[in-house]
């Protein structure tokens, strides 16, 4: 009996037991959805208030009478305006745009409350030598107007001493040292590494100079590329060692012992780079950095150093709140292209999308309250479908009535000039790397791997083109002819457009294409560029162009769809902040990304061509 009472407990107990766990199961999924919405509500609610937050505009700060502006330049430069959230989610300190910080610096040089200028180089990330030099142009304005720069940091490397031997006073910490090593050009080559797995690329491009394959299909340099790139070095090291010289008062060949004979003159000091540093009159003082302040301080005749420093941040939100207010004499708009020049916007930093881009361009054309634009170019080049989308949407500014004035950064070569081209006017840094008229399409080849790894293949196709770049087979002749054939139009067409946006004659273009990479100060004196000088140069030609004198300069900050507005508020401006093994190994090619990309994915079309350049400004 008591078996039976307990499979008859059991059959009545188990549908209200399952019953009970629908009940749970349903209220964990109720708790989940409702979870999710409130989580989405609350994500939406934020993104709202940044936006309205970004959109309103900002209240003035309250400044002091009298105080010493501070330049803590603890992030990278960077040429396009970055979406700022009042939440410190990340601790990362946000890129410094170059354009806001050459604003802030000459509002600074015209402002009776500003006593001097300190500058802070102890966590210096470092930026391109253009970029520098622009910085070291602001810094002399200041100076011109009575302003005195003071300089420290903990160590100098190359590029924050470049930065730091403008200022007045260059203070250096007495464990620290200067670094002056020159420059290097040492790309990474593939080629063997490849062969030995099985792997080979073919090259097919346009331009004798056209150096970005050779990593692919050389294991050293060429001779051409060695000679060009020699001529880059040895130009722009020259340019750094005088300008160095020159700001400093000492003989150029003090400055090139110095770098060709470090060891022997910090040997005389008993390795003591502080005190070697000193002796060679390339710093003034040796301090701590609170010393260093008190100094600063004194020499400005202020006193309170948590109340004398304004950071050049909250000098800027002073200036930003009163253009809002003033602004109603038109606008000079300044897009940026940064970056490898794609197609799409993936979402990637170090990509300039050209759908992005050709919008902003339309928006400027259509928006009757910009006069100018000025194009600010910081890009190796990439996709040539892109840059003629992006030159033509130049063309159609130009057309409007509104001049358009190229302004390029440290590097605006390959793909970055085919789209400068249609510009009414280029200004160039001496310092910048542009050209590299030329182009290329690379193809992988797999065969032998499958071959090491007994791997084959089979079936039936229509025809070569069916699947032109299958890299598991041998490159057909008629894809290899039809490469050929397109590269060659290209590049035909890449001169085509300098030919007519600058006016040179072909038979005069040809030679000083060839994918040959100038630094600007050659390429003025070969016509590529119209003007040296930075970003208040092109500004000012924009206003002259447009007759604006008055025009105020915008810079738009990059629309994000909402979803990369998320992905940044959680994962910051990098997708991972993991480094992959080996990252030193790998590092060259990050620039590379979208077009190695485009050598991995499955397609049946043939591939792009690309005007891109392996020039990253140093």
């Amino acid at each position: 009996m008591k078996p039976l009472i307990l499979l008859f407990k059991a059959l009545l107990l188990w549908p209200i037991r399952l019953i009970a766990r629908l009940l749970a199961v349903l209220e964990w999924i109720g708790r989940a959805v409702l979870g999710a919405v409130a989580l989405g509500i609350g994500v939406a609610v934020v993104v709202a208030l940044l936006f309205a937050w970004h959109a309103a505009p900002p209240a003035a700060p309250v400044l002091p009478s009298r105080f010493v502006l501070a330049l803590t330049l603890d992030a990278p430069l960077t040429e396009t305006p970055s979406l700022e959230t009042p939440l410190p989610l990340w601790d990362d300190p946000q890129p410094i745009h170059l354009g806001t910080l050459l604003t802030t610096l000459d509002n600074a040089a015209e402002d009776p409350r500003v006593a001097a200028v300190a500058l802070d180089f102890s966590r210096f990330p470092g930026a391109s030598y253009a970029q520098l030099a622009e910085l070291r142009d602001a810094l002399g304005r200041l100076r011109q107007a009575g302003k005195p720069v003071f300089a420290f940091a903990d160590r100098y490397d190359q590029k924050s001493y470049f930065l730091a031997s403008v200022a007045d006073t260059v203070t250096l910490d007495p464990e620290g040292f200067v670094l002056l090593p020159g420059l290097a050009l040492e790309p990474t080559y593939f080629k063997a590494a490849l062969d030995r797995v099985g792997i080979t690329v073919h090259a097919f491009r346009a331009g004798r100079y056209k150096s970005f394959v050779e990593p692919f299909t050389r294991t050293n340099m060429s001779e051409r590329e060695r000679a060009a790139a020699t001529d880059l070095m040895l130009g722009l090291w020259g340019q750094i060692r005088d300008a160095i010289a020159a700001a400093r008062k000492r003989p150029v060949e003090a400055i090139e012992r110095y770098h060709a004979a470090f060891d022997e003159i910090l040997a005389a000091h008993d390795g003591d780079g502080a005190a070697a540093a000193k002796a060679q009159g390339l710093v003034d003082t040796l301090a701590p950095f609170t010393d260093w302040q008190t100094q600063v301080l004194t020499a400005a005749q202020l006193a309170d150093r948590d109340h004398d420093f304004v950071s050049w941040q909250r000098y800027h939100a002073a200036h930003e709140a009163k253009r809002l207010l003033a602004n109603g004499n038109g606008e000079i708009r300044v897009i940026t292209l940064e970056g490898t020049i794609t197609e799409m916007d993936d979402g990637n930093d170090a990509t300039a999308s050209s759908d992005r881009l050709v919008a902003e361009l339309e928006a400027a054309r259509d928006d009757d309250t910009v006069r100018a634009v000025v194009l600010r170019i910081d890009s190796p080049g990439g996709s040539a479908f892109a840059a003629e989308a992006l030159r033509r949407a130049v063309r159609a500014v130009r057309d409007a009535g509104k001049p358009v004035i190229a302004s390029f950064a440290g590097v605006a070569a390959s793909g970055g000039y085919w789209v400068a081209s249609a510009a009414d006017a280029i200004v160039a840094r001496p310092e910048t790397l542009t050209g590299s008229i030329g182009v290329f399409a690379l193809i992988p080849n797999a065969a032998p791997l499958m071959e090491k790894l007994d791997l084959t293949t089979d079936g039936v196709r229509t025809g070569p083109f069916a699947a032109p770049l299958d890299p598991r087979r041998p490159l057909p002749d008629a894809v290899r002819r039809a490469l050929d054939a397109s590269v060659g139009h290209t590049y035909r067409r890449f001169l085509a457009v300098v030919s007519e946006g600058r006016g040179i004659p072909q038979a005069e273009l040809e030679p000083v294409a060839e994918g040959r990479v100038w630094l600007g100060t050659a390429a003025a004196k070969l016509g590529l560029v119209d003007r040296l000088g930075g970003l208040e140069t092109a500004i000012a030609l924009a206003r002259e162009r447009a007759n604006a004198p008055d025009a105020e300069v915008h810079w738009p900050t990059s629309s994000l769809a909402p979803r990369e507005v998320v992905r940044r508020l959680i994962f910051g401006s990098e997708t991972s902040a993991l480094a992959p093994p080996l990252a030193w190994l790998t590092a060259p090619l990050r620039p590379l990304a979208p077009l190695l990309r485009s050598l991995t994915e499955p397609t049946t079309a043939l591939p792009p061509v690309w005007a891109h350049c392996l020039c990253v400004a140093p």
